[in-house]
């Protein structure tokens, strides 16, 4: 009767140990895949720490707390050709950073010092994502970085 006794034990021991480990290791986002009318599936995923979030609506939004920081639309590569040529010449335009991430192309700019925006170029398909912010360049960047897009097959 014993042996059982500490056999259960050790069982309940172990299902416990497996419950918290997971609890502490688990990554905490939220994602969306959204069908793109080009015939695209483009997955928009958000580390959602820190009380972060995103939601479906525009097609989607990021908040933080009770304020929104970023909002998030669809574009097609042409588009995104566009921006690209639109922030060389426009005067009330500053090139903050471009590059790549996580196979992503992606240009970031101010405009009049009160709009930071994204164009990001989805690699592997014809759809991009114009990433507006009217908070801050440093809510703007924070979003971006805990953003992670690709194109689902």
């Amino acid at each position: 009767m014993k042996t059982r006794k500490n056999y259960f034990t050790g069982v309940l021991m172990s299902i416990l140990m497996l419950a918290i480990l997971a609890g502490c290791s688990a990554t905490r986002s939220k994602a969306f895949t959204f069908s793109i009318d080009n015939g695209d599936m483009i997955r928009v995923s958000l580390d959602t720490s820190d009380s972060y979030d995103i939601t479906s609506d525009l097609p989607f939004v990021i908040s933080c707390g009770d304020e929104t920081l970023s909002q998030g639309i669809f574009i097609h590569s042409d588009v995104y050709e566009q921006y690209a040529g639109l922030v060389d010449s426009d005067e009330s335009a500053v090139l903050l950073d471009s590059g790549t991430k996580d196979g992503n192309a992606y240009i970031f700019w101010s405009y009049n010092d009160s709009e930071y925006n994204y164009a990001i170029l989805i690699g592997g398909s014809d759809t991009g994502i114009l990433l507006a912010n009217n908070v801050s360049e440093e809510s703007a960047r924070q979003c971006f970085d805990r953003l992670t897009v690709s194109a689902e097959e």
